[in-house]
């Protein structure tokens, strides 16, 4: 083959050791216009690159990894995202919303949105019942949505939802041929009172066919959850508010596999004897009642 043919190429050597690498990769990724997401991806790189190193990560473990991933997002679909199980689980979810939700005094306090919520969950009028055929102990619930100096707030939307008492949601218990229940979205009037029937929830473990519970029970062994109301709480003028109302007999209180309790947002789930219930329903079988006011910053 003649010269004429042949091209030169030069490289420096900028992978041929571990600190080269890192180097050139946060070169690269200094050119990010965004500033914040350029903050983001460089203290990123450092750190995963640091941690690489500090544990000597190996191709194998690493190639796990992403396979381990991979099979993670096959488990993902509306109203179930494996991911989020891993974030809270690892308690990144709970650091992210306590440094990013401050809580102003009387305000109630959030915590994290779990891996079930559904966006455009079917709308209820106020006082139905949600549970649309969920199994369980009837439970009615109750309270107003206030603001920090104790005013309604009208015209407030509330997404609600909870496990029945197998301790299943919906988007666990084939939901194609089922649809939704123990699930709904509520809004206010002007008295920003909001009331609903349901079931009441149960301690139930996270989800046992995925894979993040592989990695639970490798490592902490914790998978239960005490039994809860999720609540997204949305209005023109205030922060929206993720948050969860905790049945005080639950108990897993001091055992969430995801870190989730605040003592604030334990409530008292009160059992009634069958007969008159709040809102005038005959009841023929005994029922709870729930009765909490949230406060919004």
């Amino acid at each position: 083959m003649s010269n004429q043919n042949k091209t030169a190429h030069s490289i420096d050597n900028l992978y041929d050791s571990t600190e080269l690498i890192t180097q050139e990769v946060l070169m690269r990724y200094e050119q990010t216009p965004d500033p914040r997401l350029r903050e983001i991806m460089l203290s990123l790189i450092k750190h995963i690159h640091g941690f690489a190193k500090e544990v000597k990560l190996t191709s194998k473990e690493w190639l796990f990894a992403m396979q381990y991933l991979e099979e993670s997002g096959k488990w993902c679909s509306p109203g179930r995202n494996e991911f989020m199980i891993f974030s809270d689980a690892l308690g990144l979810s709970m650091l992210t919303v306590t440094q990013d939700y401050p809580k102003p005094a009387h305000a109630t306090e959030a915590t994290l949105v779990g891996p079930f919520l559904l966006e455009n969950a079917p709308e209820f009028a106020m006082g139905a019942d949600i549970s649309a055929g969920a199994a369980g102990t009837p439970m009615y619930a109750k309270g107003k949505i206030l603001d920090i100096h104790g005013k309604p707030i009208p015209n407030v939307t509330i997404d609600v939802w909870h496990s029945d008492d197998r301790g299943l949601y919906d988007v666990q218990d084939d939901f194609d041929s089922n649809g939704t229940w123990a699930r709904a979205v509520l809004k206010t009037d002007s008295s920003g009172e909001y009331h609903f029937w349901s079931v009441l929830p149960v301690d139930y473990p996270i989800p046992q066919d995925g894979t993040a519970i592989e990695m639970i029970k490798a490592t902490s062994g914790r998978t239960m959850r005490p039994a809860h109301l999720h609540f997204r709480i949305q209005c023109d003028g205030h922060k929206p508010l993720v948050t969860h109302i905790f049945d005080k007999n639950s108990a897993n209180l001091n055992n969430d596999a995801v870190f989730g309790v605040r003592p604030s947002l334990i409530a008292d789930f009160i059992h009634h004897p069958k007969g008159m219930a709040p809102d005038g329903k005959n009841m023929e079988r005994d029922f709870y009642t729930l009765n909490y006011d949230f406060i919004l910053p």
